[in-house]
């Protein structure tokens, strides 16, 4: 039998803030959809989870840079993207790539434009859709 050999990624562990990350999903997930089948906003879905995805590739991408010691993407870009509603491609960026998960500051920024997401969110959610259609 071969010798086994070593996998290049390492495992990511589940830990407390892999859970509260999960769950700030939950209520853009949840509003998103009752948003959509409410107001028929299809265009805010698309755009959302275009600009997410955009978003994911672009953390990919500066891991990449910061691999091959090359140019980097700023950190303002990563943050205006989160800003723009692509937090949640740039929360899974973060945890797939393992990137820009111990700079405290870039952490603060992040969470912070997170929170604030997490309250657009929860007024969609509470929102009277009357007015809209």
């Amino acid at each position: 039998m071969p010798p086994r050999t070593r996998s290049h990624h390492r495992h990511r562990p589940i830990t407390p803030l892999t859970f509260l990350a999960a769950s700030s999903l939950i209520l853009p997930i949840l509003s998103l959809t009752r948003l959509y089948l409410r107001a028929h906003a299809i265009l805010l879905t698309i755009f959302t989870v275009v600009l997410s995805l955009v978003t994911f590739l672009l953390y990919g991408y500066d891991k990449m840079q910061a691999r091959n010691l090359n140019w980097r993407v700023k950190e303002s870009t990563l943050h205006l993207c989160a800003v723009l509603g692509g937090w949640p491609g740039a929360l899974a960026g973060m945890h797939y790539f393992q990137h820009k998960t111990r700079k405290v500051r870039f952490l603060i920024v992040f969470w912070g434009i997170v929170a604030c997401w997490e309250g657009v969110w929860l007024g969609i959610w509470r929102a009277d859709y009357g007015d809209w259609v």
